[in-house]
This record gives structure tokens, sequence and C-alpha cells, in this order.
């Protein structure tokens, strides 16, 4: 949608954008602050390291927003960092805001994603990056999640993405006691089942390096063949793949459950800040009756616990068993934002593909969210027509 507002100048109680490193001196004049003077208490000082990231960059980005698409660990596993700057809000001494941008003639980009970020660092972000680029007409936040306020800007704002988080209690003992009776009544009988019919059954979490490939991709087999069960194809192909064995030695962890010696299941999960995020879930569906997979992300979700960790990403799509595992949905949306209305009107062609697109994943939810829940034949024949184009897309991509 489009929303309307005024677009203020920096506030008094921040201190204009200074733009590093030195060999910027140029551009300096115009833009920099003396440096001299400290600033105030409550005042925000910004700071722009054009075509550099600081040393300093990825921890704080990590206890930022601990998010997967936001952390260093990814970018220097699967690239994304080439012509990239930072931008840096600090205030009494600690960094409020942190991005990573990209930037061309006309256009900023903001490359860290999956982000909840207080609206008032977005606007401040949008000010000082059409202050100190001239020539900048909009600015873009992608899967961004803004809180404590609207943004008063000429800006677009769609839904692009989306996460089931379960926030962590201190203790296994209290996430069981939150969730539902039928949950935990149902998560110890098939665990009861699965191990008295399989003396041998055992899991093992195994971290980073100590993960291996095979195993790793045993993990990604037994999610194909699921997928195939289903009718579905799935979406990980050999790039993909070889992404996630990179992140999981990187930056995660593999879960990994045997029966007889053999891998039967698994989690694969990444490991970022004070936040655990399931990559792959998967077991064998020979298995189905066990709820196998069901109990791998229970375990995981247990051994987060264990780990400190305050929230278990469950990735997106809905299924029943994240949100009895206490996912709660959460939005991530894009967001435009313009310098005035004629550059509005000169971005015509990338507002509108905007709007295509996120009226286009609107319906695409809606359609599926409706397809879940009826079970007339229309529907079910409407959504196996979305399976099969889906399918047919993933193989084109393949």
């Amino acid at each position: 949608m489009f929303r309307f507002g005024i677009t203020q100048p920096a506030a008094s109680r921040e201190r204009r954008v200074r733009i590093e490193p030195a060999q910027r001196a140029s551009r300096q004049a115009p833009h920099a602050d003396p440096g001299r003077v400290e600033p105030a208490s409550g005042r925000t000082e910004v700071v722009i390291h054009d075509n550099e990231i600081p040393a300093f960059a990825g921890p704080e980005l990590d206890r930022l927003y601990g998010t997967l698409y936001s952390s260093l660990s990814y970018f220097r596993t699967c690239g994304g960092l080439d012509g990239a700057s930072t931008y840096a809000a600090r205030r009494n001494d600690e960094i409020r805001a942190l991005f990573l941008f990209r930037r061309d003639a006309h256009k900023v980009t903001v490359i860290n994603e999956g982000m909840r970020v207080p609206a008032e660092e977005i606007c401040r972000f949008a000010r000082h990056m059409f202050f100190a680029y001239p020539s900048v007409r909009q600015v873009h936040f992608h899967a961004v999640q803004p809180d404590r306020g609207d943004i008063p800007m000429l800006h677009q704002r769609f839904f692009c993405s989306e996460d089931f988080i379960t926030t962590l209690p201190a203790t296994q003992d209290a996430f069981l006691a939150r969730l539902g009776p039928a949950t935990r009544k149902n998560l110890k009988r098939h665990r009861n089942r699965l191990e008295r019919d399989f003396p041998d059954f055992c899991y093992r979490v195994h971290e980073r390096g100590d993960a291996t490939e095979a195993d790793i991709r045993t993990i990604l087999e037994l999610n194909r063949q699921r997928m195939a069960v289903k009718g579905m194809a799935t979406y990980i192909n050999e790039e993909e793949a070889q992404s996630i064995v990179r992140l999981v030695q990187c930056c995660g962890a593999a879960l990994v459950a045997t029966i007889g010696g053999r891998i039967c299941g698994g989690t694969l999960m990444y490991r970022i800040g004070e936040n655990h995020l399931s990559k792959v879930n998967a077991h064998d569906p020979a298995y189905d009756d066990y709820r196998l997979g069901m109990l791998c992300c229970y375990l995981a979700i247990s051994e987060a616990i264990a780990c400190g960790a305050r929230h278990f990403h469950l990735g997106h799509t809905h299924y029943d068993y994240k949100t009895a595992l206490l996912g709660q949905w959460q939005r991530f949306d894009h967001i435009a934002i313009y310098r005035s209305p004629l550059a509005l009107l000169g971005s015509g062609r990338d507002a509108l593909k905007i709007a295509r697109d996120g009226y286009k994943l609107r319906a695409t939810r809606w359609f599926t969210d409706n397809a879940n829940r009826k079970h007339s034949v229309p529907w079910r024949l409407a959504r196996k027509l979305l399976e099969v184009r889906r399918t047919t897309k993933r193989r084109l991509q393949a």
C-alpha cells in the first residue's frame, strides 16, 4: 500500500551523518561532523562506513537481530557483501541500529533481512541516505518487521515473508508445561511407542564442524522423500544443499536421530546470537505413525533451551506441529521509501513491481490458508493445482 506523509528533517537530537573512511574527504565538508565533542546523553550519532564492513559489525548484528539473513556468518559463507557499506546509529555508546546496504545511482537497498526494527530507526536511516547521497530517490528494506510507530514518509509497504517463532522459557520443563495437554500427551505417547518398538532409537546433536556432510545430506534426502510422499518437490536444489552444508558447519548444528545405526530423522539448524533457526526438519516416511518429525523438532527445541536460546524459529509455511510447539506467526514486509512524490513517479516500474508482488503473495497466502481449512471437492482440487504449480516451478528452477 502507499502511505503518504511528510518527510521530516533529521530530529534536533540527532547528530549529522559522518561518512567514513577518510578517503571520502571530498564529501566530508557538507556531511561531516567535526567530532571534537562527544554526543550529549540521549543524542544519536550516525556514521556511514562507505564500502566497508567494520570489525564490530558481526557481533553487533547478531546481538541486535539474531537472524540468519542479518548475520555476517551467512554473507561470508554464501556471498553477497560485494560493494556493501555499513550504517551505524549509536546512542549513549550503544549501537541501536546497524544496516548493511548497497547503493547505485538512485537507489539504496538494505541487504540484511528478517529484522525487527523500530520504525524510528527505519525513518532515521532513510533521512540520512537522502541527506548523504543527493542522487538517491528510493530506499528499500526487505523482510523487516517495523515496531513502535508508523513511518511518516512517502512509502510502500507490502507483506513479503513470514516466520513461526517460539519464545523459549529458561528450562525444558517450563516449555513442556506450556504446551497444550493434547500435545504433551501425544509427544510422550509417540516417544514411548518409538522407544518400545525400537529400543536402539537414539539421537545426538553434532555442533558445527562435527556435523558431517554425509549426515546433513542424508537429512536433506529424507526431506526430499517426505515431500515426494505428499506429491511435492523439495525447494532444495544442489546449490542450496551446498549452502546448507556450509552454514551448518559454520554456525549451526545437526540433530541426528538413528534406529539400528541408520539415520531415520533429524533437524538442521543455525545458531545466531540468542536465537536458533530450524532450516530443515525431516524424517523417514516409514515412521510417520510415530510422529517422528514433530518429535525431532521438539528435541531440537529442548536442545536450544539447554543452550540458553531465547527464541526458536520454525520457518515459513504453516504446519500444525509449528503452532502445537508454540510457534507464533510473524509477518515481515518489504518497505520502499521515496524522497518525494516526484521520486515516486520516476520510480514507477519499481513501485508497480513491489505492489504486484505484494498483492500476489497476499492472495497466495489467503488461498493456501483457506484451502487448508476447507474439505470440499473444489477446494481440494484448487489446492492440488496450486501444489502442481509450485512443483513445476521448482523443477524448472532446479
